[in-house]
């Protein structure tokens, strides 16, 4: 659904002057990442609403996204699969972040938090087959990557030793997430090589 308003809003530029038939599509892609990052703003907003926990959920959501864009991770064959997993991803946390509120389990947050942490600026970034990173572009990313998870570690530390659940949590859960894209892709990424080389 996004893609198709992507490509319906720059054939509309395209038609209006607005851009040239070189860049179309550049604007198709760059068109399709703002809607998305959009659409699930407005999902994660929508479920923290929902489950009593919005400014956890936009704290989750944007240190997540700025995680998951430069180190990578999974990625679903068809839009459909990757906006119901996406969707499904994005509720499953905040779920999480709503029974952090009536149960203690912080303790097993953050250890489960710190391997992912661990496991993130080991596998990061991750490519994909159909867009390669070259070795200047995975240098580039890997170091952003590992700024960005420095941040949300520190976060994550000044946030617990001041016993601010409100940014801790989310972002423990952002970094659990990635590290579990970042897995799946990596399995998904070896099973395409060995499917090809077979």
């Amino acid at each position: 659904m996004i893609s198709k308003l992507s490509r319906l809003l720059t054939e509309r530029m395209l038609s209006s002057g607005t851009i040239c038939e070189a860049d179309k599509e550049l604007y198709v892609y760059g068109l399709f990442m703002l809607l998305s990052q959009i659409m699930f703003f407005i999902i994660t907003c929508t479920f923290g609403f929902m489950l009593s926990s919005p400014l956890e959920s936009i704290v989750f959501y944007i240190a997540f996204m700025l995680i998951r864009q430069y180190a990578g991770g999974y990625h679903a064959s068809t839009e459909a699969k990757c906006d119901i997993m996406s969707a499904s991803s994005i509720l499953a946390c905040i779920v999480v972040i709503k029974l952090s509120k009536l149960y203690d389990f912080e303790i097993a947050l953050l250890i489960i938090g710190a391997v992912s942490a661990v496991c993130i600026a080991v596998l990061c970034p991750l490519d994909t087959p159909e867009k390669p990173l070259s070795g200047k572009e995975f240098k580039y990313f890997r170091r952003l990557s590992l700024i960005i998870l420095f941040v949300i570690t520190a976060i994550i530390g000044v946030s617990y030793f001041f016993e601010l659940k409100l940014l801790a949590v989310p972002c423990l859960l952002s970094l659990i997430l990635e590290n579990i894209l970042l897995i799946a892709g990596k399995i998904k990424k070896a099973l395409q090589s060995r499917k090809s080389q077979g």
